[in-house]
């Protein structure tokens, strides 16, 4: 038995649309996201909507976060100034940030005709025990772009091996249960049962969600209902608690 309890790893994974950080007033507030982030304890946090400078080492949210997510990976779709950040070039896109070393690898292309370019951010994190594959998306608003988004990431799943740990977090932009614009996608990977996460203050629609693979067992998902949290982002974080053996 105690050979059983050390070879599992416990481990919480958080994703959230974080709105570029900028609060309920339009300002810029980093450090206020970064601290709800921390309150959470995560060990990999998938992070959506994040608007970098073009020297990401020197971001404000990542300086925030460095002392208990010291590993990041970025992966800008595009750049989008911000209003709210003057003198400042950025990129949007989106962001791992990890307990633990992260691998690159490289990002899947989601972009579909005449609509915002979307990507897979994609990672091999290095846990204690195991190699962990993460990935961090931020699907299309449309049914049609959803669906060919779906069948991309379906598609990239199957050129892993089934037994190998792989967690898929972001906004899907998706509400409805066994939705058709996903259908491919749930034949490859598990969808964890969904929260609702969309809008914050009075949350609706399950948008934010977590899938896993392989030798995963998940034991809660929650959507963080919290006073403070529809005032730094529209999106409330959803945090997993999983295990891995």
């Amino acid at each position: 038995m105690t050979r059983a309890i050390e070879s599992t790893r416990r481990l919480r994974v958080v994703t959230w649309n974080i709105h570029s950080c900028i609060d309920h007033r339009g300002r810029y507030t980093p450090e206020r996201t970064a601290r709800v982030i921390r309150l959470l304890n995560p060990d990999i946090v998938a992070l959506q909507e994040a608007n970098l400078t073009d020297e990401p080492g020197n971001d404000r949210l990542l300086k925030a976060l460095s002392t208990h997510l010291p590993h990041w990976l970025f992966a800008p779709t595009h750049e989008r100034g911000c209003a709210h950040r003057p003198g400042e070039t950025t990129n949007f896109g989106n962001l791992i940030v990890s307990r633990w070393p992260i691998h690159p690898e490289p990002p899947l292309e989601l972009s579909h005709a005449e609509r915002e370019p979307r990507q897979a951010l994609r990672a091999r994190v290095s846990l204690p025990e195991a190699t962990l594959h993460c990935w961090a998306v931020h699907l299309g608003l449309g049914m049609v772009e959803r669906r060919e988004q779906g069948r991309r990431l379906a598609e990239a799943l199957e050129r892993l091996p089934d037994d190998e740990p792989l967690v898929l977090a972001g906004d899907f932009n998706e509400w409805l249960p066994r939705a058709r614009s996903l259908r491919v996608l749930h034949r490859k990977i598990t969808r964890l049962p969904p929260r609702r996460s969309f809008p914050a203050a009075r949350p609706l629609l399950p948008l934010d969600q977590v899938w896993i693979r392989g030798p995963l067992h998940a034991h809660a998902l929650t959507a963080v209902r919290d006073p403070i949290v529809p005032r730094i982002s529209d999106h409330l974080p959803v945090v997993a608690d999983l295990s891995l053996g």
